[in-house]
């Protein structure tokens, strides 16, 4: 239910064993003469895995070594991003469990160790999250593809919801995007985006893929699976404190209950704005009456404007309306629609598939490579 996690360490919560494992060396990050900042107003350092440690199936986590002027005082952190699955498992097919989080601290440190960095597993534990990837992987029914969801998905505008001012659907229709510089959300095909890493890692919606291209080989299965997954991304500290109201420790964000609540709370959020845009309107008087009858308390003017609102989104799309709105009126006035439109009920035609997600994402199902062999249980069913 996890994977991409971003720590901070302060100074004092770690140790360069060789500053030559880092480019550039740092050994004037700490000693005279000491490294000049420059115009940028801080200094970095990295210590990456290489593709020859990938294809060699051995992963490490990405290191950035920041100095910085705080207040005054040059102030020291390490930044360590890492993969919870694949530092365990070599993938990120298999998910992890409550109780595996002191094998990822155990197996993070000694990794670090093997990077030359020096940290105990209580500074893990404690470390402060400042980027963190909640995902599923969603084993689908028989006869449904992930591009059948990636395509009524795409009808969608998580604008109306999140303020993402970009979408993109691609790769022939295997995933969709939803971002921002500090948040996104993303379906897309398991499967083939691990083939598509195979010929262009640019081409993937996940990076260094190499370590994992061959986890489907010992599948000895004669009918087809297919894989959706789903990524909520939270990509700066910022981000996470004005979502969650507070700051995440490792253990912390790991803790299964906090993924399935953020993955349900999005994907009813995509369920919502698709029914929303969706919905049919030609038959304005069973418009008016189920509007009415979902909204028991909804004021004429309101009724009216949302039914304004659905009619120049379908056709103008989210976005060129919203521009249309705040350069008109204003953004005030965006957002007051926006707060309207999200408060109302729409009769829900869930799709099939979108019915089963919603089931899925119910309880938490960790899946696992050994659980595929001949027959795949999705559920409880056998596909």
């Amino acid at each position: 239910m996890i994977d991409t996690i971003t720590l901070r360490l302060n100074e004092k919560d770690f140790k360069i064993l060789d500053h030559n494992a880092f480019t550039p060396n740092t050994y004037n990050f700490y000693y005279p003469p000491y490294s000049r900042f420059g115009a940028r107003g801080y200094i970095e350092a990295y210590n990456n895995p290489t593709q020859a440690d990938y294809k060699n199936r051995i992963y490490k986590p990405q290191l950035t070594l920041r100095k910085k002027m705080v207040n005054a005082l040059p102030l020291i952190y390490l930044y360590i991003q890492f993969s919870a699955p694949k530092i365990v498992f070599l993938n990120n097919f298999d998910e992890l469990r409550n109780e595996d989080i002191e094998n990822v601290v155990e197996k993070l440190s000694d990794s670090l160790r093997k990077m030359s960095v020096e940290v105990s597993s209580d500074v893990l534990k404690k470390a402060l999250v400042c980027k963190v990837h909640f995902s599923k992987n969603i084993p689908l029914p028989e006869y449904v593809i992930p591009y059948f969801i990636t395509k009524e998905v795409s009808k969608t505008d998580l604008s109306l919801r999140y303020d993402l001012t970009e979408k993109d659907y691609r790769n022939k229709g295997d995933s969709i995007r939803f971002h921002t510089n500090s948040f996104e959300v993303i379906l897309y095909d398991k499967k083939k985006d691990l083939q598509k890493g195979r010929i262009s890692d640019s081409r993937s919606i996940e990076k260094g893929n190499a370590i994992q291209f061959n986890i489907f080989d010992s599948i000895n299965s004669q009918k087809k699976f297919e894989i959706l997954r789903i990524e909520v991304r939270y990509n700066s500290i910022q981000k996470i404190r004005s979502v969650f109201k507070r700051d995440f420790n490792l253990v912390q964000v790991c803790d299964s209950d906090i993924s399935l609540s953020v993955l349900r709370s999005v994907w009813n959020d995509i369920v919502s704005n698709y029914n929303l845009l969706n919905c049919s309107i030609d038959n304005k008087e069973l418009f008016f009456r189920e509007l009415v009858s979902n909204n028991p308390d909804i004021k004429l003017n309101n009724l009216l404007s949302i039914y304004g609102f659905i009619e120049y989104c379908k056709t103008f799309g989210v976005r060129e309306f919203r521009k249309i709105i705040e350069s008109v009126y204003s953004s005030r006035s965006w957002y007051g629609i926006k707060y309207k439109m999200n408060s109302i009920n729409i009769v829900e035609d869930n799709l099939e598939c979108f019915e089963f997600i919603s089931n899925y994402l119910k309880t938490y199902k960790p899946l696992d490579l050994k659980s595929y062999t001949d027959t795949i249980n999705v559920g409880g069913n056998n596909l």
